[in-house]
């Protein structure tokens, strides 16, 4: 897709005339895919292209290019640095596209394009499989990496009738909602548990109430994890049952899914067997559970999980 123009190519070009959606659009996960600290210090382990084509897609680099080097270069100031900026979806070549075509702009034309119409747009990203090989050109496995995309066209029609990610994802003004850069959705999400003494055991009750999604949770990178934990009164760990995709990285085998699916219900009650005595029970998103530990000490909690219930486990 030849995206990009001579004419529009920042964000900024935009502003005088779309200011509210130009400044929506600066505080979402979009316009930060390149600036992200969690994915730039991903990039600096591993620095490829096949990255920067979702992360940077304005980007003009070949594959022989040093990618390392963009990694330690915050001041950097391309077009590409921008991320998803406005003309990553909106124009290609010189003209600007939209979900239909208007007349009614001072210093443009919209042309009207189907891509509005459906989730392609979002599928260039939100969907692919594993790569195989990175260089001299990238290929990829028959193994889905991230499958938003065709979560949302089983799942968004049961929901809403429509498949589109937009009619959940995109508020007035280009306000990009639900996303790790979100933690108001949160507030619509409902944990209570309760505890039963019987004998020697405890068995906690888990009772988990979320919002309609038109995908699985946690979705998109596989290092997501939603984790629910019961400490006891030294805040010892005494469970964890993690909501999560795993994948075996060596032979790309699925382990387990263990994920939220709305398709089924928007409720989930579990019990869990404990010996020892219950005390406080939590619910997290972890953002890059497998490798937190070694991120704590460059980012702060609120950058690494999202905590969305933490009480005392209620007893019976």
């Amino acid at each position: 897709m030849d995206i990009g123009s001579h004419r529009w190519k920042s964000s900024k070009d935009c502003e005088s005339c779309h200011k509210s959606i130009y400044q929506n659009h600066q505080k979402s996960a979009h316009a930060n895919s390149w600036k992200d600290p969690i994915f730039l210090e991903a990039f600096q382990k591993e620095p490829r292209q096949w990255c920067l084509n979702c992360h940077a897609p304005l980007h003009s680099f070949g594959s022989n290019h040093d990618f390392k080097t963009l990694s330690n270069d915050q001041t950097l100031k391309g077009i590409w640095t921008e991320g998803v900026n406005c003309a990553v979806c909106h124009v290609r070549g010189n003209q600007i596209y939209g979900k239909q075509t208007r007349n009614d702009f001072k210093d443009h034309t919209v042309l009207g394009d189907t891509s509005f119409s459906n989730n392609s747009l979002c599928k260039n990203c939100h969907q692919f499989n594993f790569p195989e090989k990175h260089h001299p050109k990238i290929e990829y496995t028959n193994v889905i990496m991230q499958s938003t995309g065709s979560e949302s066209e089983t799942m968004i029609p049961s929901l809403s009738g429509t498949n589109l990610c937009v009619n959940c994802h995109l508020k007035s003004d280009h306000r990009l909602n639900g996303t790790v850069f979100d933690i108001d959705w949160m507030e619509d999400w409902k944990v209570s548990t309760l505890t039963q003494t019987i004998g020697n055991e405890s068995i906690v009750n888990l009772t988990l109430k979320y919002p309609k999604m038109g995908h699985t949770f946690p979705t998109g990178d596989l290092f997501r994890s939603l984790i629910f934990r019961v400490y006891d009164r030294n805040q010892n760990i005494l469970l964890e049952d993690r909501f999560e995709k795993k994948m075996r990285i060596i032979d790309l085998f699925e382990v387990r899914d263990t994920r939220l699916s709305p398709f089924i219900s928007t409720e989930v009650s579990k019990s869990y067997i404990i010996k020892q005595v219950p005390f406080e029970c939590e619910l997290v998103y972890h953002l890059q559970f497998p490798i937190e530990n070694e991120l704590k000490s460059k980012f702060q909690d609120n950058q690494l999980h999202r905590p969305i219930f933490r009480d005392k486990c209620s007893v019976k």
